[in-house]
């Protein structure tokens, strides 16, 4: 893959995201044994595990997303064999989500780290300020 092709696809990505259809961009965009590593240290492994991830966030938690507005977006060639190039994105996020019996709205910034090998997403750490929820028992 170019850096012209990865250009391409990173637009659509953003496209994708910025319109919620965030499904849609791990469909296309993100390879079968896909990593995911979430701000507090949770690790997903396997495209079918994201979806479900995915899933119980924009089915059960989310009560509304208002906004995510990518802030800015650099690329560098990998020096890591394995991969061919590293996508840094920094994104803005302002969302609601319910946890137990609480709504908590959040405004935060998320750096997203994305390795690329083969015109696809294999590994992704998101980096974002981690709530500490309580639930009442």
């Amino acid at each position: 893959m170019t850096l012209e092709e990865l250009q391409a696809k990173l637009e659509d990505i953003n496209h994708l995201v910025t319109t919620f259809q965030t499904s849609v961009a791990l469909e296309k965009y993100y390879a079968e044994e896909i990593v995911m590593i979430e701000g507090d240290g949770t690790i997903t492994t396997g495209k079918e595990a994201c979806r479900q991830g995915r899933a119980v966030f924009f089915n059960e938690m989310l009560v509304e997303f208002r906004e995510s507005r990518l802030i800015s977006q650099d690329v560098a060639v990998s020096a890591d064999q394995r991969y061919d190039f590293v996508v840094i994105s920094n994104w803005y996020n302002d969302f609601s989500i319910r946890y137990g019996d609480q709504t908590i709205d959040n405004k935060i910034n998320q750096l997203s780290i994305g390795y690329w090998k083969d015109g696809l997403v294999v590994r992704e750490s998101y980096n974002y300020p981690v709530i500490s929820m309580q639930t009442t028992v």
